[in-house]
């Protein structure tokens, strides 16, 4: 329990989000810049402290996916740009002015909207080359960029893309091909002085030639990998430690029951201890019976059903369990270690979800 008093809680280590920044700059080089994402509260790692973090480490630009996420930024005294990679409803257009947020565009009516604040915006032109969710096609892109070129008021800073699958090479490069077409275009046009990017947290790792002028990594900065099977950048740490505490334990007789819907059934005699995280932190349902957390240095298997606020570990291979123990569900703990990729594939879902899922009511530690 920490001294807050707080039963669960996520200890977040700065240094390791700024030291996985700066090896995903050392790995692009000097030529390409770094926009650290840290959308969605950075990926649950908190939004503000995982942006000094990952300037501190040699980003130049910082990504989030609303203006509500950027102005926390701003509200933090970060200086450094802000893209808004994603939509901007035209109630917040006057809050993102005045935060100095670079804005995405990829259509005619957002272009409008913006011209409409008649005063100097930085704009990003969005280029969708197969992932069909945000994005103008090419040969409309282009013609949205020259326009925003040709505005007194608004500066074309960027012109991107995003991939669909970067695990795919194959289809990542053509994608990225689509891409350089349409810039070729717009540099045809006459059009210059924009940066050109492309490449995600995947994208950087599998399609080197996908750098160009800056690349966007999310998920690495935080020290997990994309693919848990990849080894480049052997030397990222993963900034995240999520643990809780027991809060009751209990034997079960041989026959009867733990949690709802009855889903665990002592064969024999066994020891369950109660811990006090559940669904609405972020420990999904689905891991209910499949997912494993670690006490006093043994990784133990997850009994019956996750509820709201609570869940049980079958802790009878575990001498002396007392209640207040610390359980570690991601993280290490003696010899024993589970990561987020471990709570993801026990949950049915990948390491992002699993990150950004921690809830609220978890309290973050920064170490």
């Amino acid at each position: 329990m920490t001294q807050q008093g707080a039963t669960k809680w996520a200890d977040v280590d700065p240094s390791a989000i700024a030291h996985n920044t700066s090896l995903v700059k050392q790995l692009v080089g000097e030529k390409t810049a770094v926009m650290a994402v840290v959308k969605a509260n950075g990926y649950g790692h908190g939004a503000v402290p995982a942006a000094r973090a990952a300037l501190e480490g040699g980003a130049t630009w910082l990504g989030v996916s609303s203006v509500a996420e950027g102005i926390e930024l701003r509200r933090a005294s970060i200086q450094a740009p802000i893209l808004n990679l994603g939509y901007t409803p035209p109630a917040a257009l006057s809050a993102a002015v005045a935060a100095r947020l670079a804005l995405t565009v990829y259509d005619r009516e957002g272009l409008a909207l913006l011209k409409t604040a008649s005063t100097e915006i930085g704009v990003h032109v969005k280029v969708d080359t197969g992932m069909h969710r945000l994005g103008a096609p090419p040969d409309d892109a282009v013609k949205l960029a020259v326009d925003v070129a040709g505005d007194p008021n608004l500066r074309l800073e960027g012109f991107w893309t995003h991939f669909a699958d970067a695990k795919d090479p194959a289809f990542t490069r053509g994608q990225l091909h689509a891409y350089l077409d349409a810039r070729s275009a717009l540099m045809r046009a006459g059009i210059t002085n924009f940066l050109s990017h492309a490449a995600g947290s995947s994208g950087l790792i599998q399609v080197p030639e996908a750098w160009l002028d800056l690349v966007r990594p999310g998920l690495i900065i935080y020290g997990v990998r994309p693919v848990r099977s990849w080894t480049d950048l052997p030397g990222l740490r993963p900034a995240l430690r999520w643990q809780t505490v027991v809060t009751h334990l209990v034997t079960v007789p041989t026959g009867e029951s733990v949690g709802y819907g009855r889903r665990f059934i002592a064969q024999q005699p066994a020891r369950v201890a109660t811990i006090a995280v559940g669904y609405a932190d972020g420990l999904y349902r689905s891991a209910s019976e499949r997912g494993r957390a670690i006490v006093r240095g043994v990784a133990v298997p997850i009994a019956g059903t996750i509820s709201m606020d609570q869940a049980a570990l079958d802790v009878t291979t575990v001498a002396g369990v007392m209640v207040g123990d610390v359980v570690t569900l991601i993280g290490q703990d003696g010899d024993a270690t589970l990561t987020a990729d471990d709570l993801a594939e026990a949950s049915g879902t990948i390491s992002y979800e699993v990150l950004c899922a921690i809830g609220g009511r978890v309290l973050r530690r920064y170490l």
